[in-house]
């Protein structure tokens, strides 16, 4: 069974070439990546956008047809040709 030490000096070594490769394959990475992320998450948050969009329109529409019934309910009071 291995024991567990600490490993000093006898660590992970890589060559500085190796080292490079690894940065540069890490950092095109990165980029690929953070490109994919950002074109999935554009579309995502257009719908969210438009969403919100037609829910605030909609409570807008809504609240004009209430004052419009509250409008008509007062003209149908006030007016004589509807009183009997």
């Amino acid at each position: 069974m291995p024991s567990l030490r600490p490993l000093g000096n006898r660590g992970l070594t890589v060559r500085p070439l190796a080292a490079s490769a690894l940065l540069v394959c890490t950092a095109v990475g990165a980029l690929v990546v953070i490109g994919f992320t950002t074109l999935a998450l554009v579309p995502l948050v257009l719908g969210v956008g438009l969403v919100a969009a037609w829910l605030m329109a909609l409570a807008l529409l809504s609240w004009a047809g209430i004052e419009g019934m509250a409008a008509l309910e007062r003209w149908f009071e006030n007016d004589p040709r509807f009183q009997r």
